[in-house]
This record gives structure tokens, C-alpha cells and sequence, in this order.
């Protein structure tokens, strides 16, 4: 049983909800570069050590000279003056040019890697870190623009190293709020499956699987609300009406497993008293000698549950009654289809009866003869309307063979008869030759392509078949001549002629 204030006891206080903000990350920046700054240990030890040797030159120097014989001329002793070190370094234009492309190189990757984390919406989930960030991103600027690009690489650098670390974490933070909102997703926590999935979005707004999953916790209540309609239907045993909810829930969310496990039990159930049902109907019609009713029923039966022994055995029973009044029934509507020469339905028929016993030997010796007159027939036909077919030489000598083959069936029926006179007169008139005048100059080479090479002349005679014909006039330094001839049945066709009058260039 689902209950909509709980779905899922006892498991929502192990759900670790993600919570936005990250702490942690305290980088240390210096001002300077360590590569070029002056550290402050070498500063105190080079002083000390300039003070000693002043100490020495005014207090010890004198009482050692004092003692010694001048055998040369004293010098001189200058302390070295060191630069102010609250001064800005100085660089050659060379040095602060590169200085300038290296900040602005920083610069530019530094404005790609905002844009990334502006697109995640870092400033959410940031926290210090983010803090520290923009302000480190803002001490580097200042230094750009005062030129001090000495102060902005270091910053600009740390700020890099930041976002790095930002990015790397906004990957940790998505799966785990992924995972966290599919543990309430699981437990039915609407609310906190929707807080997860919505963190997710903020950071990454194409994440396929908190679209998903978000769109699953939106409708998570109304899914709770079905199931819990459903299994109240499911106790009353209106098993029909608890699979409709079921159903319902699943169209609303089609990975709640709760749903389809309710849903397959109430279907074995449906499925048991409806396989119940049949069987009485189809044992009744049986005893009745329904066979027909029977076997309809029995299958059904066996649809419903395809393992069970006894509608199987009652199948085979209604099926062995059917068949002795079906092949009677059958014989007789197939030799029907012949006289009437539905040759293509006495093939369906046969065919069938076949198939349901092939050692029906009248069926056997039924579906030859159809077949062959079926085939007889479709030929017949497909000359009668195609008639320009016969024009072409091996056609007409088939249909000539044909008409022989149909002429030699006895009994041929109205239908053959018919078809037969129709193909012999097409025969006939395709077979009678036309006369057609061919006129040349006796210097150009006729050909007829199906009659052959006519070589020269003045006029050639010719006997045509009704077709389809090409001429085809040659002569040497000509440009050939061709000519289409159309030679139809019972019409005049008309002189041409054949010269080759175009000499080449």
C-alpha cells in the first residue's frame, strides 16, 4: 500500500540532500612575482650585513690604521645606495611588452572560464570561494589598467587556478545532487527530489537526466494519489477499474516501479478469471458440436495463458469435429471456383486445406489444376491488354505457343473460349505484314534495325510486322542519318526517305 504522506518509511532520513556553497578553498596570492620580486630574507641579510661593514669602517678601521706604517695611500669606501623598494619595479618597454601579452592572455581565458561558471550560475553555489574569486578577478583588472601588469599575472593566475577548482566541483556537486534526488525520487520525496534536480538545472541547464527526473518529482504527487485510488479498487476486487489507476500512473511516469509491479499482480489476476471464463464456454459449445465456436474460444484461451495443457487438448478436440465438416464444405465450394473459373480463389482454397492436412489427396490434385489454369490466365489477360506486346518477334512466337496450350484443355469453359478467339485474331493481325517504301540515293547505306543491312538504292520494298522500327543511313564524310518507323496494323504507312546529305567538316 502507498500512503501519500510517506511513500517510502523509513528511508527518507538516509537521503543526504546537496546543499549549495562550497568552503574550503583559501588560496594566498602574492603581489609579485616570485621570479622577479625581491624577497624579504635577502633584503634583511643583505642590510645587516651593509651595517656591519660600516660599523667596521668607522670604529675598527681607524684604531687598525693607527697601528700600521702608511705604506700606501688610503681609499676611499663608498656604501652602495640600494633603490627605495616602495618604488614600482622598472622594465624595459621589451619587458612590460610581454609583461602586457602575457596579463592579456591570461586576461582572455580568465573572461572564457566567467563565462563557463556564470553558466553553471556559480554565484549560487560559489560561496567564499566564489567570493574570493571575483575579488582576486578585480585586483587583477585594477592592476591591467594602471599598467601594473607585474601585480595583474599573479592575480590573474590565482583567479585561473580557482575557477579550475570551481569547475571540477560543479561536476562532484551535479552527481551528487543526481543522486540525491534519485534516492528521493525512489522514497517518494517530491519535495526534496525537486530541490536536487533544480540545483542540477541551475548549474548545468541541459542535463538531460534532471529534466528528466525533475519532470518525475513535479508529477510525483498526482503518481502517489493513483496509486493509492488503485490499491483501495485492488482490495475491493474491482481488479479492472485498480489497473486503470495503475495504467494512469504509469502514462504519468513510466519508470515508477511500484506501479508496474501493481499492475503486472492485478493483470495475472484479470488474466486468471477471464482464461476460467473461456474454458467453460469453449467445453460448452464442445458438447453442443459447435466445433467451430470451440475452437475460437479454445484459442483464445490459449492467448491468455499459452502453457496450460487442457485448452491445448481441448483445441485439438474441437479441432479434429471442425475438420471433418470443413472438408466437405470446402471440396464443395472449391469445385465451384472452377466452373466458374475463379481459378485464383480455388488456389486460395486448396491452399488453406493444405495447410490445415496435407493428405487430402482431392485438394492435392485441385491445386495443380488451378495453379496451372490460374497461370493460363493471367498470361491470357496480360497480352489481350497489352496487345503492342505481340510487335516484338519472341512475344508473338510465345503467344502462338500459348494459344496452342489453351487450345489443346478440354472443357475450356465460356471464360477460355473467349480469351482464345481474342488472342488468336491479336496473333493474327500482328502477324500480317504491311507494305512501306524506303526511297535512298544509292550512295548512302540503309540499315533496319529487326530486318537488317539494305545496303544502296533508289527504292526497296519492304514487308513490315506491325512494331516499332529504326533506320539507320551511313555514308562516308556524312553525318549519319536516323529515322524512327512506327508500322501499326491495317494502316498505310507513309514513303521515306534515307539520304545522308550533311558532309562532315
Amino acid at each position: 500500500m502507498v500512503d501519500e504522506q510517506s511513500p517510502n518509511p523509513g528511508h527518507d532520513e538516509t537521503i543526504v540532500p546537496v546543499k549549495p556553497g562550497l568552503k574550503g578553498l583559501q588560496p594566498v596570492v602574492s603581489k609579485f612575482n616570485s621570479e622577479t620580486a625581491i624577497s624579504t630574507p635577502t633584503l634583511v641579510i643583505t642590510l645587516g650585513a651593509l651595517a656591519l661593514l660600516v660599523v667596521g669602517v668607522f670604529f675598527v678601521l681607524p684604531r687598525w690604521v693607527e697601528k700600521q706604517e702608511p705604506l700606501q695611500p688610503l681609499v676611499e669606501i663608498v656604501v652602495p645606495e640600494f633603490p627605495d623598494q616602495s618604488e614600482e619595479p622598472s622594465f624595459t618597454s621589451e619587458e612590460l611588452e610581454a609583461l602586457r601579452q602575457e596579463a592579456e592572455a591570461l586576461l582572455t581565458k580568465l573572461l572564457t572560464q566567467q563565462g563557463q561558471l556564470d553558466g553553471q550560475s556559480v554565484v549560487e553555489w560559489g560561496g567564499e570561494n566564489f567570493e574570493q574569486y571575483e575579488m582576486l578577478a578585480r585586483e587583477g583588472d585594477d592592476s591591467y589598467l594602471r599598467n601594473a601588469f607585474y601585480d595583474a599575472i599573479p592575480a590573474y593566475s590565482k583567479t585561473l587556478e580557482i575557477g579550475d577548482i570551481l569547475l571540477r566541483r560543479s561536476i562532484d556537486l551535479i552527481a551528487a545532487a543526481l543522486s540525491a534526488g534519485a534516492e528521493a525520487l525512489d522514497a517518494g520525496n517530491a519535495t526534496v527530489a525537486i530541490e536536487q534536480f533544480e540545483l542540477v538545472l541551475g548549474i548545468e541547464g541541459e542535463n538531460l537526466m534532471a529534466q528528466t527526473s525533475l519532470i518525475r518529482a513535479q508529477q510525483l504527487p498526482e503518481v502517489l494519489s493513483l496509486m493509492q485510488a488503485g490499491e483501495e479498487l485492488r482490495r475491493a476486487a474491482d481488479y479492472e477499474a485498480a489497473a486503470k489507476k495503475y495504467r494512469e500512473a504509469l502514462a504519468l511516469d513510466g519508470f515508477w516501479q511500484p506501479a508496474r509491479t501493481a499492475l503486472e499482480a492485478v493483470n495475472a489476476i484479470i488474466s486468471d478469471r477471464r482464461f476460467d471464463t473461456l474454458m467453460s464456454q469453449g467445453l460448452g459449445a464442445l458438447m453442443e458440436g459447435a466445433y467451430s465456436d470451440a475452437y475460437d474460444v479454445f484459442a483464445q484461451a490459449l492467448v491468455v495463458r499459452p502453457d496450460s495443457s487442457d485448452a491445448l487438448n481441448s483445441l485439438i478436440q474441437a479441432e479434429q469435429g471442425q475438420k471433418l465438416d470443413e472438408i466437405i464444405l470446402t471440396e464443395a465450394r472449391a469445385l465451384a471456383f472452377e466452373t466458374r473459373e475463379l481459378w485464383e480463389m480455388a488456389v486460395r482454397l486448396y491452399t488453406e486445406m493444405l495447410e490445415t492436412d496435407n493428405t487430402l489427396e482431392f485438394a492435392q490434385q485441385g491445386l495443380l489444376r488451378a495453379r496451372d489454369r490460374a497461370d493460363l490466365d493471367l498470361k491470357l489477360v496480360n497480352l489481350m491488354e497489352n496487345p503492342n506486346l505481340l510487335f516484338g518477334d519472341q512475344v508473338l512466337r510465345d503467344a502462338e505457343v500459348l494459344l496452342v496450350e489453351a487450345s489443346s484443355i478440354q472443357q475450356p469453359g465460356l471464360r477460355l473460349t473467349s480469351q482464345i478467339n481474342d488472342l488468336g485474331r491479336l496473333v493474327h493481325i500482328a502477324s500480317t505484314p504491311v507494305p512501306v517504301e524506303i526511297y535512298s540515293d544509292e550512295q548512302t547505306e540503309v540499315t533496319v534495325y529487326r530486318v537488317g543491312r539494305l545496303g544502296r538504292f533508289l527504292l526497296k520494298q519492304l514487308a513490315l510486322r506491325p512494331g516499332n522500327y529504326t533506320v539507320i543511313g551511313s555514308r562516308i564524310g556524312y553525318v549519319d542519318v536516323r529515322h524512327e518507323l512506327q508500322v501499326l496494323p491495317g494502316k498505310d504507312v507513309s514513303p521515306i526517305r534515307v539520304e545522308c546529305m550533311e558532309s562532315i567538316r
